[in-house]
Order: structure tokens, then C-alpha cells, then sequence
């Protein structure tokens, strides 16, 4: 494995790993908050030289509810100032403003409240409550210096900017998701749109023999009796009838979607080496099994599928060596298109050429999966049923 490889593989890993999960998860917090108590506890020993039941008990009550702030965020709020005015009770004034693990556990649990309340709410209670108390802690305790309650005021402004700055984020994040959603759905309904219309010329022509036959059948059959001609005449009115109808709907979809209308035949797997020969790449086709001819609508979305892959390469892995495997099995047609390019994006989400091969496997009954190939690369396997 080359050094490209190595560094191309570590960026998958990291990319795999969910730092969410592990800064969000319930562990952490105990870690930190037992982390910032045993802290709590050494830096008020260093500096008293002592420690007592009742300055344990403060240090517990500032750190310890750390534990709990995602859930109960209000409460440690409360329990973390309860502790850090013991400090101030039960020890020297100066050791509160020394003791750096009661100002994280008392930034962090506010950062929690901040970031769960709207961005109103969060500096409504900035300035209402903590400017206020502070002030009155100030006036209550005339040991502490005045650059103490500035600080904590400086620091807790901090966390409401903080957490004001990461809901923008969170909000313009949901908004840029919600836009992709509804391309995405855009997307969708436009392919659904070129699929119904390519459907529509597939079962026409069907219908069109059915028509047909159903007149011809009275003149190339000999001595029918009135009944069976009556029954043929009502055959070949309601497949006329039937065409219509499906132009109509043709015509709404045009519409719609601002699509032309195509005159020319459309195509099948017999023109999928045209196909590949017009790539400008190398590509290897493997036919696995006894070729047949398949059903149109089946024949017509093969081929759109191969298409859209071979596109794909071209754009998004040029100069990929790209294999493509037609499998005929008894009841379905197996569809395999491979590359060694760099394979899918950290973070693909799904492109509008793949949201069209999705939709035409299954539309026909089908499956579809794209994702990225056990030895590198992309690949894109689909299964359209024949029968």
C-alpha cells in the first residue's frame, strides 16, 4: 500500500468518526465532572492546606452536578452557584477565585442552558439573572474583588456568544438540509416525470398492437359470429381510449417538467456497447448468462442505469478503468457497474443521477444500492426483474 493509499484510508477514518457522539455522550460528562471535583479538591488542599466536610460538600455541589447538565441543565445551574457561594462561606474568599474547575463546571452548565433556550431567552436570562447575581455577591461578600465577579460576568458572556454562535450554525445547517431535501425531491419528481414519459412510449406501442389486432381480427378471421365481432370492436375502442387517456397524461407531464417531446426510438441493451465504445475510457463488459430479449420498460431502464454509470465515472472519476456486468437470471436481470477511481465523497449524500437509477429499479419492482466497491472505487448494483 503507497503512501496515497495509506493517507487516503486514514482520511476515511477520521471522516467515519462520529466526534458528536463521543463529545454528546453521557460518559464524558461523568469523566469531566468527577474530573473537575478530584480537581476541586487538590487545588483548595494546595492552597488551604486543609479541607474539611463542609468545603468537600461545596466542591461536590460546584462540580459534581456536571454530570447532568444535558438533562437537568437549570438545576445544575443552581446547584453549581449553591457550591461555589459555600467555597466562599466555608474557606478563604480567595480560594473561589482561584479554584479554576468551579469556573469550567459554572461556564459549561450555563453554556448547556444558553444553548438549549432560543437566543432571546438565553441573554434575556444573562441579563436578568446572572448579571444580577453576581452584583448581589459582589455587595454580599466584601472580601471579593471586584475583578472576580467581572470575570465570571466576562466569562458567562463568552458562553451565551458561544452557544449563540453554534444555534446560528445548527440553524443555517437544518436550512442548507432542508434545501437539499426538497432538490432531492425536486430531482425525484422530474426523473419520475422522464420516466413516465419513456413508460408512456413503452406501453403505448403495446397498447397500439392490442388496438390493432382487435380491428384486424374480424377481416383475417373467417365466419365470427356477431358476438365475438362486438367483443373485438369494444377490445379496439377502449385501447384507443386508452391511448388518449395516457397522451393526456404525457401532456400534463410535459407541462410540468418543461420537457420536449423526443421523436427519437428509444433505446436498449442492444446499443450498450455503442454505449460503452463512446465512453473515451476503459471499460470491460462481462454478459453472464444466455442474452434474451428482455421486456422494453426493463430493457429501456438497463440501459438508462449503464448510462447514468458510465456518466458518472466521467465526471466524478476520470480516467477510472470501469467494469460493467449484464447477469440473465431466470427472473431478473442483474446489473453490475464498477470503478477503481477515489470512490464517493465523505460526504455524498446522493447525487440527482442516482436518485434516477433508484427510481427506475424500483419503479420496475426492483432494488438499487450505490456505495463504495470492497476494493475502492464506486459501484452501483442493480436488480430489475424480468417477469
Amino acid at each position: 500500500m503507497n503512501l496515497t493509499a495509506k493517507l487516503d484510508k486514514v482520511e476515511r477514518q477520521v471522516a467515519d468518526l462520529d466526534l458528536r457522539r463521543i463529545i454528546e455522550s453521557p460518559l464524558l460528562d461523568i469523566v469531566i465532572g468527577v474530573g473537575l471535583f478530584l480537581l476541586a479538591l487538590d487545588r483548595l488542599g494546595a492552597f488551604l492546606g486543609y479541607l474539611n466536610a463542609l468545603q468537600v460538600l461545596a466542591a461536590g455541589l460546584a462540580t459534581l452536578p456536571h454530570i447532568l447538565r444535558r438533562r437537568i441543565p437549570l438545576v445544575v445551574v443552581a446547584l453549581t452557584a449553591l457550591g461555589a457561594l459555600g467555597l466562599m462561606l466555608f474557606g478563604d474568599g480567595n480560594v473561589f477565585g482561584l479554584s479554576a474547575p468551579v469556573y469550567a463546571s459554572g461556564v459549561l452548565s450555563a453554556y448547556t442552558v444558553f444553548r438549549q433556550t432560543s437566543r432571546g431567552t438565553s441573554w434575556l436570562l444573562y441579563g436578568v439573572v446572572i448579571v444580577p447575581f453576581l452584583l448581589v455577591v459582589w455587595n454580599r461578600f466584601p472580601f471579593v474583588a471586584m475583578s472576580l465577579p467581572l470575570s465570571w460576568a466576562a466569562a458567562l458572556a463568552a458562553a451565551a456568544f458561544l452557544a449563540d454562535v453554534r444555534r446560528s450554525r445548527t440553524e443555517v445547517r437544518q436550512a442548507q438540509a432542508d434545501n437539499l431535501e426538497a432538490l432531492r425531491e425536486q430531482a425525484a419528481m422530474g426523473e419520475r416525470a422522464r420516466i413516465a414519459r419513456e413508460m408512456h412510449d413503452v406501453v403505448a406501442h403495446s397498447i397500439s398492437l392490442i388496438a390493432v389486432r382487435a380491428e384486424a381480427a374480424p377481416y383475417t378471421l373467417k365466419d365470427l359470429p356477431d358476438p365475438v365481432r362486438t367483443e373485438f370492436a369494444e377490445i379496439a375502442t377502449s385501447a384507443r381510449e386508452t391511448l388518449g387517456e395516457m397522451r393526456r397524461l404525457l401532456g400534463v407531464l410535459r407541462a410540468d417538467s418543461g420537457a420536449e417531446t423526443v421523436l427519437a426510438p428509444l433505446p436498449g441493451l442492444e446499443r450498450v456497447r455503442e454505449l460503452i465504445e463512446g465512453h473515451g475510457g476503459d471499460v470491460d463488459l462481462d454478459i453472464v448468462g444466455e442474452e434474451r430479449p428482455l421486456p422494453q420498460a426493463v430493457d429501456l431502464s438497463a440501459y438508462r442505469i449503464v448510462q447514468e454509470c458510465l456518466a458518472n465515472a466521467r465526471a466524478h472519476a476520470p480516467g477510472a478503468r470501469v467494469s460493467v456486468e449484464l447477469a440473465y437470471q431466470p427472473n431478473l436481470l442483474s446489473i453490475r457497474v464498477a470503478d477503481d477511481g477515489p470512490g464517493p465523497a465523505s460526504d455524498a449524500s446522493g447525487g440527482h443521477g442516482l436518485i434516477g437509477m433508484r427510481e427506475r429499479a424500483l419503479a420496475l419492482g426492483g432494488w438499487f444500492s450505490a456505495e463504495r466497491g470492497p476494493n475502492g472505487g464506486f459501484l452501483v448494483h442493480a436488480g430489475l426483474p424480468t417477469e
